[in-house]
């Protein structure tokens, strides 16, 4: 991987974008008016300053309003003898005291800041574009280097910081910030909703950067669920979806979500034998359908490299909200066994559920224990490797009994909450799952037997 201290050295000499007339004006705004740095600190970072003595200024000032040390040129002196390099690491107490009488007006604040978070952006981008220039010309494998690509861009294009070093007191602010929002919505989504109540009341919701596994032996309906949920996502609350199929093709799924939400047999959809009401109500399904955000890619025997760029450009071109992947056995890996393979699979998938910042259900087949030992499915069941059990967030087990329709959806690992069994109602007819009646009548659920 090309690291972006690592460019070619005629691509570093280059100047780097950054206003110091700017970066001095904000500084003398945050002087003159202290109280500012409460708003600065969701606004501007230290890194976002070029320069560096204009960094340990910010650092201090910042420093100086968390121990609520009044600000004045004064004190800032005094604390500035503490830091590494003395006052010299600020350009000493005369540079800092003319940077007040280079600022207009303290009112000024959102603009310098403006100007300096998009200096910091564009230096962002051109050290990506050394970056991209570098693994181009690298001796790397062709795959490799497509996979280093995106994996310097999508940090730039996707709206999410994607980890990396945090400090303490913003990571509490965004914590709190998210209890909050939990707090307000009293038991609603915080994520994703997946239209089955039960679910979403224990999850609440598919959670960003989530990896969730959705596991079944075959001919149970773990695509249909998935598709389920999919058409909720993008069909009744709107948000855009990505759907990658490397088992159906895009129009087989559109034959079952119009089937399933027109409420028509999906055979008749295939022999044609269809009165005049059904024919008005996959109508009137399809224009409603036709304008939801939901984006299908069906290509099959997908590389993870490929798989990865995919979702790439479904969150950047599209800015979808969930990915569903059917299924990651098909997906394919470079490994010298299968166990190996599919560990580099899933580690792939649960690195792009955090890079973009949305939820990603992968669906997974089960191995044969499952039908030979007549139970239901257990974490240890996940086919071909322990890895799918580690990197998953959420591991939901499908299964059902001959000759009904009423379905138990385990929740057998959730890293953030409790576990347990839901139940659902399938609908062979139109391959669809539903909330079971009792919670259509907003009855609590029973204890699962």
């Amino acid at each position: 991987m090309v690291r972006m201290d690592q460019v070619n050295e005629s691509y570093s000499n280059s100047p780097m974008p950054h206003s110091a007339e700017a970066e001095g004006q904000l500084l003398g705004c945050l002087i003159l008016e202290p109280e500012l740095l409460d708003e600065a600190a969701s606004l501007v970072k230290p890194e976002n300053f070029y320069d560096l003595r204009h960094q340990n200024l910010y650092g201090l000032l910042t420093k100086m309003r968390d121990e609520q040390k009044p600000i004045a040129m004064p004190s800032i002196a005094e604390e500035a003898k503490s830091l590494k390099g003395g006052r010299e690491s600020i350009g000493g107490i005369a540079y800092t005291a003319n940077l007040t009488n280079q600022t207009p007006s303290s009112s000024m604040f959102p603009f310098f800041a403006g100007i300096v978070n998009r200096k910091a952006k564009l230096r962002e981008y051109q050290k990506a574009a050394y970056g991209v220039i570098n693994s181009i010309s690298s001796n790397s494998d062709d795959e490799d280097r497509i996979d280093e690509i995106g994996t310097i861009l999508t940090p730039l294009l996707v709206d999410t910081e994607g980890g990396g070093e945090s400090t303490t007191k913003g990571i509490v602010r965004e914590a709190i910030g998210q209890i909050e929002e939990a707090f307000t919505r009293k038991g609603e989504c915080t994520g994703v909703p997946t239209g089955f109540s039960a679910l979403d009341k224990q999850t609440g919701g598919l959670q960003a950067g989530d990896m969730i596994v959705l596991a079944a032996r075959p001919s149970m309906g773990k695509t249909s669920l998935a598709l389920n949920i999919a058409e909720h996502v993008s069909c009744d609350k709107g948000q855009p979806t990505g759907f990658l199929s490397l088992e159906m093709t895009s129009t087989s799924l559109m034959k079952r979500i119009l089937s399933s939400r027109a409420k028509v047999n999906g055979h008749k959809l295939l022999n044609g034998q269809l009165t005049k009401d059904e024919i008005t109500k996959l109508t009137v399904a399809s224009a409603h359908v036709a304008k939801a955000p939901l984006h299908i890619n069906d290509k099959s025997a997908l590389s993870i490299t490929e798989m990865a760029g995919i979702c790439r450009r479904m969150v950047l071109k599209h800015g979808v909200k969930l990915l569903v992947i059917d299924y990651l056995q098909l997906l394919q890996a470079k490994a010298e066994s299968r166990v190996q393979e599919v560990s580099r699979i899933s580690s792939a998938i649960k690195s792009v559920a955090k890079e973009l910042g949305v939820p990603v259900l992968i669906l997974s087949q089960l191995s044969r224990n499952v039908e030979a030992q007549d139970r239901m499915p257990r974490l240890s069941d996940l086919r071909d490797s322990g890895a799918i059990e580690q990197d998953a967030d959420l591991v939901l087990f499908l299964s059902r009994d001959a000759g009904t329709s009423l379905t138990k959806l385990d929740i057998a690992k959730h890293r953030t909450g409790p576990t347990g069994v839901v139940e659902l109602e399938w609908d062979a007819t139109l391959t669809k799952y539903s909330n079971p009646k009792y919670w259509c009548k907003n009855e609590a659920q029973p204890d699962p037997a």
